[in-house]
């Protein structure tokens, strides 16, 4: 097993909670009046439970002020009390002030330093900002104060102008003035001045007309403003006052809570109730808000510097879990959505990303998206099963552990070995760039942090596949821009630009975990308002997708770069962004193959579950559900004391353990009886509960950080020898691929994808539908006769064999269009209806043919090498012919040797040998070579095989490769080199994309067998090739 995929990085991050545990126990808690007030005592707490809730706020200060709640209010309050209280001690996640953010660095010893909570942040909730801009833009006079912009989401269908709004789509009609409108707020545009323009341009509408309109697309979305929230910062709200300004009152509103905004921002956590109320008698004067329309982030005063011992072990665990990582464990949406685009616009195909998504011009987005091509919504796809030894071994080590009673299992890097084996794909796919994993750090000291001895457990969430996405939202806060930065900037090389992605999210309270700086000198805005054209901004729709060695990629137009998407937060990009932003980063992380390490292999369903380690890492915690006895008894009105004993005497639970939803988590000890009540209320409420061990043992683990829960995130760079190997193995990969070529970093052009052909038009295509066992009788008893009875309509014609995923043929008649409507078509519909009711094929369907332009040499090329189609099928046809009636016994490895160097020969004199020695890598396949060599150096004599075959295959059927001017024609616009090879990476690989496409119509698809023919065709011309150098050596010494 490999551990040097990963590098730590020096620079670190800390969450901590703003409290530090008292004791093994925690604070005291009860329900009873006295106990909540002795609860909530403490400043910190008191005005944290203020920032996080309103409502429980006031019922604190009713009970302080001696007002009754009454029994079922107060024990309600108690309850929410009492988890606010016990996930102050527990959850570092930052959340208001109950949790904050620190630096940190990687250094050769241990030092830390907590004073407490440090200075706060503190911004206008999105949500609240939001609804007021929006009233305000109600107003004619605060929408001359702004900027507009043409949403890049918007797009005409129809007659209609269409952009997506709350899962849907909104439209209006396409009309003159909405045309005009689209075509001036390209770029930003004053509101005013596009009014008075719209005015001029259309007299027959009144001023107030024009604004009504103008004013419906800015409130369906379909014209962006330059006072919508996006970056929630004083460049905003000095835009949003000048807007308002005409407004009576409105600018000194909003001066008023800015102002109560830094106030309270320069209180002391603890000090600042007064301020707080002040600001919420501005923001909230009513009282009526569900959540505090501000949000609040805190810096913690510490300073910390943390043993690389520690960053050490993390990269080691990190190269672990890569080589447990299984294949599509992840995103198999992608897979699927890769095959869509294959066969929508074939392996050399470049796609504008913005008519890529468009469900009618392009194949629209993938599956689990909300919408298809088809605009049926989909279920999310399942990952794939991993390979069954890897299950039955993870079965065993937990049952093993579980039976034994040690209730642990020990990864180490043997059983990592062992249970990566056998992995059926995605090898060769590189590890992430950047990796970002977060772990709860337990030691009783600092020196012991030194000497080793600690833990790093890693919790529910553990991280990101990109580096700065946990601390991006806090950079500011705590001064890392620059530090990341230099890690973002770092995922690019010559040939790749990374770009920050930057959108609205779904829900718009999502914004306020947004709030990210600019990073990168490249950005990507989707659905915001942007200026397109500014230097640095990447507008989406112009940006080139492309298959790659390992999924699609996406490419600059200008220079061929490949473009690497950054969303430098963690909001759910399922959940919160929209499907263009979603595709950016799924195209780069959709692979084949992610970081997602240890899999429980269909046990997570068991009511007990042991913690799984590897070296000092806790990778999961042993781990509870609450079983059916539990639950009933949660839910009943009696006998929950003794179902929780019982409970924990049949599991093994421990007094402290923590309850979790998703990431939500705090730690009871269930000793004592409040919060085993505590404990039954979350029973109670079902869903995602999970009860995990405490690790901390009692609080000691805490000790190197003062008694603060903290988690340490550490930034990983992939380490250069690492990714050295996967260029080489791109490289092996590219070489042996013909279905997934890589464009080498040139400026592509994008494939013209309105040279389709419709049925009616100068192609006919029809797929004929029958079981892949019986294609070749088809071809060999039925095609041949279709193609006589219409051949002299027809320039051309050519097969293929595919799957969609069911089997057919699909056949391509080119000709004159009036000619394959009057006389092929009927043809072709009477021979369909025979077939179908003699049983050979299941059904036949007309389409549309899409040329696969790039993959065989560009539009240039495609004339000949549609050509060359069709000598290749009538080759294929007449063997199959052969075979058929025995004529033609030929092992089928040596057989498509032989018409792959008929092929190649066909193109020209050169020297193909050389060529496809270096071409074909030797590979698991190279093994037939020596059972078929003597047969196969018989038939194939490079540069005379057309005679050395013609015995076998018949002169007629050499001579149409040999003699047919469209080969060599062909051949002509793919070697180059003084006509040694093809003379561009593209033409290289049109030339194996022809061998593919070969194999593909003479023996169907079959990929082993193909690398089987391949191992043969490169068996002889390396034994050409060292005969060459023997007798030039020869005559040397001679």
């Amino acid at each position: 097993m490999r551990d040097d995929h990963y590098t730590p990085q020096d620079c670190l991050f800390v969450r901590m909670t703003a409290i530090s545990r008292t004791g093994p126990g925690g604070r005291a808690l009860g329900d009873s009046a006295a106990q909540v007030r002795e609860a909530a005592a403490d400043p910190l707490f008191r005005e944290a439970l203020q920032v996080a809730s309103g409502s429980l706020a006031d019922s604190l200060d009713r009970l302080d002020s001696g007002a009754g709640l009454g029994a079922k209010g107060l024990r309600r309050t108690a309850l929410a009390l009492s988890r606010y209280a016990l996930r102050a001690e527990t959850r570092p996640t930052p959340f208001g002030l109950f949790a904050g953010v620190a630096p940190a660095r990687a250094a050769d010893t241990t030092r830390v330093r907590v004073s407490g909570p440090g200075r706060k942040k503190v911004r206008l909730d999105a949500a609240w900002l939001t609804r007021r801009v929006t009233e305000w833009l109600e107003l004619p006079e605060v929408r001359r104060g702004v900027d507009v912009v043409l949403s890049d989401l918007s797009r005409t269908r129809g007659g209609r102008l269409i952009v997506p709004r709350n899962g849907s789509e909104a439209s209006v009609r396409n009309t003159a003035l909405v045309a005009w409108v689209r075509e001036r707020t390209a770029q930003p545009i004053g509101y005013s001045v596009l009014q008075e323009q719209a005015s001029a341009s259309f007299p027959s509408l009144t001023h107030g007309q024009v604004d009504a309109a103008l004013f419906e697309l800015v409130r369906h979305g379909f014209l962006l403003t330059s006072i919508t929230p996006q970056a929630l910062d004083d460049a905003l709200y000095d835009r949003i006052a000048a807007a308002i300004a005409p407004v009576p009152g409105a600018a000194a509103q909003l001066d008023a809570v800015r102002a109560a905004l830094d106030a309270y921002a320069t209180t002391k956590p603890g000090e600042g109730h007064a301020a707080w109320r002040r600001l919420m008698r501005l923001t909230d004067p009513e009282g009526t808000a569900a959540r505090p329309p501000v949000h609040v982030d805190l810096r913690m005063d510490a300073d910390l510097r943390i043993s690389r011992v520690v960053t050490d072990e993390a990269a080691r665990y990190a190269s672990a879990m890569w080589e447990l990582s299984g294949s599509w464990q992840t995103h198999a949406h992608m897979r699927t959505y890769l095959d869509r685009f294959l066969e929508a616009y074939g392996t050399g195909g470049v796609v504008p990303m913005g008519q890529l998504v468009d469900r009618h011009r392009g194949i629209g987005f993938p599956p689990g998206y909300g919408e298809r091509s088809d605009g049926e919504p989909t279920a999310p796809q399942e990952p794939e099963q991993l390979p069954k030894e890897r299950r039955l071994r993870t079965h065993d080590l937990v049952q093993e552990a579980l039976l034994s009673g040690d209730d642990e299992v020990r990864l180490t890097p043997g059983l990592v070995d062992q249970l990566a084996a056998g992995r059926t794909g995605g090898a060769a796919v590189p590890a992430p760039k950047s990796l970002e994993l977060c772990f709860h750090l337990l030691a009783e000291s600092e020196q012991a942090v030194d000497r080793g001895d600690f833990r790093l457990l890693s919790p529910a969430y553990p991280g990101s596949w990109v580096a700065g996405a946990t601390v991006g939202r806090f950079a500011e806060l705590v001064g890392m821009e620059g530090e990341l930065a230099s890690l973002l900037e770092g995922l690019g090389d010559a040939e790749t630009v990374p770009a920050q992605v930057v959108y609205r999210p779904h829900t718009v309270r999502g914004l306020n975990m947004a709030q990210v700086p600019r990073l990168l000198p490249h950005s990507i805005p989707v659905g915001v308002y942007a200026d397109r054209d500014a230097s640095g901004t990447l507008d989406w729709r112009r940006l080139l997708v492309t298959p790659g060695p390992f999924g699609l990629r996406l490419i600059l137009p200008d220079d061929g770069r490949e473009v690497l998407p950054v969303v430098p937060h963690m909001l759910a990009l399922d959940r919160e962004a929209p499907p263009v932003a979603r595709l950016l980063v799924e195209l780069v992380s959709g692979r084949a193959r992610t970081w997602t390490g240890w899999n429980w292999c269909g046990l997570e369903g068991l009511p007990y579950l042991p913690r799984i380690t590897y070296g000092r890492v806790t990778i999961f915690p042993r781990r509870w559900l609450p079983d059916r006895h539990l639950r009933a008894a949660a839910d009943g009105t009696s006998g929950w004391e003794e179902a929780v004993e019982a409970w924990r005497e049949r599991y093994r639970v421990p007094d402290e353990v923590n309850l979790a939803r998703w990431d939500r988590m705090y730690r009871v000890d269930l000793t004592d009886p409040w919060r085993r009540e505590v404990f039954r209320q979350e029973v109670r409420g079902g869903g995602s509960l999970v009860i995990m061990e405490d690790l901390t043992d009692g609080g000691r683990g805490l000790g190197w950080s003062g008694g603060h829960s903290t988690e340490v995130v550490i930034p990983l760079a992939r380490s250069a020898t690492t990714g050295v190997r996967y260029q080489e193995a791109a490289q092996d990969r590219h070489r042996e691929s013909v279905r997934r070529p890589r464009r080498p970093v040139t400026a592509p052009w994008a494939t013209d994808h309105t040279a389709a052909h419709l049925p009616g038009e100068e192609w006919l295509y029809a797929k004929f539908y029958a079981a892949q066992d019986t294609h070749d009788e088809l071809l060999h008893a039925g095609l041949p006769t279709l193609v006589r009875e219409v051949g002299d309509d027809l320039h051309s014609w050519h097969y293929i064999r595919y799957r969609d995923p069911d089997p057919h043929i699909r056949l391509r008649l080119h000709g004159e269009a009036e000619a394959l409507r009057t006389t092929a078509l009927p043809r072709l519909a009477a021979v369909s209806r025979h077939w179908q009711e003699t049983g050979l094929i299941r059904g036949m369907v007309l389409d549309t043919y899409r040329p696969e332009t790039d993959r065989y040499g560009g539009p240039d090329a495609l004339a000949h090498a549609e050509r060359m189609f069709c000598v290749d099928s009538q080759s294929a046809l007449a063997q199959l012919g052969m075979r058929a009636r025995g004529a033609l016994a030929l092992p089928a490895p040596v057989l498509a040797a032989v018409n792959h160097a008929l092929l190649l020969e066909s193109l020209g004199d050169w020297d193909w040998s050389a060529w496809i020695s270096r071409a074909l890598p030797k590979g698991p396949a190279h093994a037939a070579y020596r059972k078929y060599q003597q047969q196969a150096t018989a038939l194939i004599v490079p540069g005379r095989t057309a005679q050395s075959a013609a015995p076998v295959l018949g002169a007629p059927l050499v001579a149409l490769w040999s003699t047919t001017p469209e080969t060599g024609k062909y051949g002509a616009l793919l070697l180059s080199d003084g006509g040694r090879a093809p003379g561009t990476e593209q033409h290289a690989e049109a030339v194996m994309a022809l061998l593919h496409m070969q194999h593909n119509r003479l023996l169907g698809i079959d990929r082993t067998g193909e690398d089987t023919g391949y191992a043969v065709l490169r068996g002889v011309a390396r034994d050409h090739q060292g005969r060459l150098a023997h007798a030039r050596d020869g005559k040397e010494t001679g």
